[in-house]
């Protein structure tokens, strides 16, 4: 599946729910290799960037389960 995948702009959405998981694990698919990229560079700056990122997209990934925030710590 491309990056910009068409679909994905479709407002009207029939499959809106499975778009929107088929996004977020292509937003962890990108980030994880972001981040291989970044420490294949060894450029530290990069990796840093690159760690702050995936950090945020973990966040981010994790707010959408469904337990989240359910204190089921």
């Amino acid at each position: 599946m491309r990056m910009t995948d068409p679909v994905q702009f479709d407002r009207a959405g029939s499959r809106a729910g499975t778009d929107h998981d088929d996004a977020l694990q292509r937003l962890g698919r990108h980030a994880i290799a972001l981040l291989q990229a970044a420490r294949d560079s060894g450029d530290l700056a990069l990796i840093a960037q690159a760690e702050a990122m995936a950090m945020a997209v973990g966040f981010t990934l994790a707010a959408q389960l469904p337990s989240a925030g359910s204190g089921a710590d």
